[in-house]
């Protein structure tokens, strides 16, 4: 509240609004330009030998998830770990991704020099793909038993290289990238928010290194399809997920659900019919109905957006849900942080021992985990401050692109009132899962 008064009484639309769109272009100075290139090249080599390592010990190494690197590798370092750098300081996986760097290179090696079969990409279809994959990978994360089984996860990993690549072989690598690939949209909407605009080059546009202010990255003048804007809301939602069905009312709404006769029964022949428990079943409406709810509500915060301020500009309404990417920052920081800190240490004995075979390449195989590494006092208020900091930005990013999209500064403000009343229920439903006991 103090963040918009203020925003209100001093944050004009040209002089605040032009200082923090203001970046700086990197590459224009030559030892960084020299760099550049030769990083992308040892970046994306690396990328891609761990990636053929991260299969190989799924397949060939430890079933044990402890003594496999596939688990740790792709839950904590890369999913949690490279979303935090790319949040932070800007998308490296948009150079690191092996799976259109292994493709252009099988395409170099057999395709005589034509790379895909150009085929269009369906207007219609948008990003749709990306919002269907990127359920899909929730799924996997949030209710599939197997998702810390080695091999399933190995299995998975493949089977979506391998979509990845026909899709690559049909449409070509960058329309794939930029409407179907699920991790690819993910980290780029994180990397949105970050200081560094990272940009590899592509046969149709120079590589790109610019310094912003955090946040900057989240306003643009091109508009906001709804399926962009569907993919933003959904990665919302199921981070909000992960979080509530931990809690205590989770579990009492499992207990409710398996209590009632109707639920029950339906339950158990969704179970009966398709191998999966009643937990999976419950978990799995669950996981579905919450970026549905959060769709609906964005929905009627932008309807009341319009009227308020007097508009018929739908486009303004999809351009909002960059505001929000803020606080859901900042919320997978605070919840992640601990799994990062005390999981990730696995990874300094499984260096030496990828596969589980008792190797002891660097010898820190024996290395214990320090699962104490830091205070649940320290912890929490570090959690706390994310969010509240998470929330100012959003405010402050909300405030610059309403001042852009709208005729005049009342206006602006009226528009933001529903914002801010969303901004506010959406800050307190993190901090409120952030106090809650675990209980699964």
């Amino acid at each position: 509240m103090l963040t918009f008064a203020a925003l209100a009484l001093f944050a004009r639309r040209h002089d605040f609004g032009s200082s923090f769109l203001r970046d700086t272009d990197l590459l224009r100075f030559a030892p960084l330009r020299r760099l550049a290139h030769p990083l992308a090249v040892v970046l994306r080599t690396l990328g891609c030998a761990l990636f053929v390592l991260t299969l190989a010990t799924g397949f060939l190494g430890n079933s044990d998830a402890y003594a496999n690197l596939i688990v740790t590798m792709v839950w904590v370092l890369w999913w949690v770990g490279m979303a935090f750098f790319c949040a932070l300081v800007g998308d490296l996986w948009e150079i690191v991704n092996p799976l259109p760097t292994l493709y252009r290179a099988a395409a170099r090696l057999v395709g005589g020099g034509r790379e895909s079969l150009g085929l269009p990409w369906p207007k219609w279809l948008g990003a749709w793909p990306a919002v269907a994959l990127f359920f899909a990978f929730a799924w996997t994360e949030l209710v599939w038993q197997d998702k810390d089984l080695p091999s399933a996860l190995a299995g998975a990993l493949l089977g979506y290289a391998l979509l990845s690549w026909v899709g690559m072989l049909l449409f070509g690598v960058e329309a794939w990238r930029h409407r179907a690939d699920a991790f690819a949209m993910a980290f780029r909407v994180l990397g949105r928010f970050a200081p560094l605009e990272l940009r590899g080059s592509t046969p149709t546009e120079p590589a790109r290194l610019r310094l912003r202010p955090y946040g900057a990255g989240l306003l643009t003048t091109e508009p906001v399809p709804n399926s962009v804007a569907a993919f933003v809301l959904l990665m919302l939602a199921t981070v909000t997920f992960d979080g509530f069905h931990e809690t205590p009312l989770m579990d009492r709404i499992g207990t409710a659900a398996q209590t009632s006769r109707t639920v029950a029964e339906t339950l158990f022949t969704l179970s009966s019919a398709t191998g999966m428990d009643e937990t999976q079943w419950l978990n799995s409406v669950m996981l579905l109905l919450f970026p549905v709810a959060f769709v609906l509500i964005f929905r009627g915060v932008g309807a009341w957006m319009l009227r308020l301020a007097g508009s018929t500009e739908r486009a303004a309404v999809n351009a909002m849900v960059w505001s929000l990417v803020p606080i859901a920052v900042a919320y997978h920081l605070a919840h992640y942080a601990s799994l990062l800190l005390t999981t990730g240490q696995f990874i300094v004995p499984l260096a030496s021992d990828p596969f589980g075979w008792g190797w002891n390449l660097f010898g820190t195989r024996g290395r214990t985990v320090d699962l104490g590494i830091v205070s649940p006092a320290v912890y929490w208020y570090t959690a706390v401050t994310l969010i509240v900091v998470g929330h100012v930005l959003a405010v402050v990013v909300a405030h610059v692109e309403a001042t852009r999209r709208f005729a005049n500064h009342r206006a602006a403000m009226l528009s933001q009132l529903p914002m801010l009343v969303l901004m506010v229920a959406y800050t307190s439903l993190s901090l409120w899962i952030m106090a809650q006991p675990i209980v699964g």
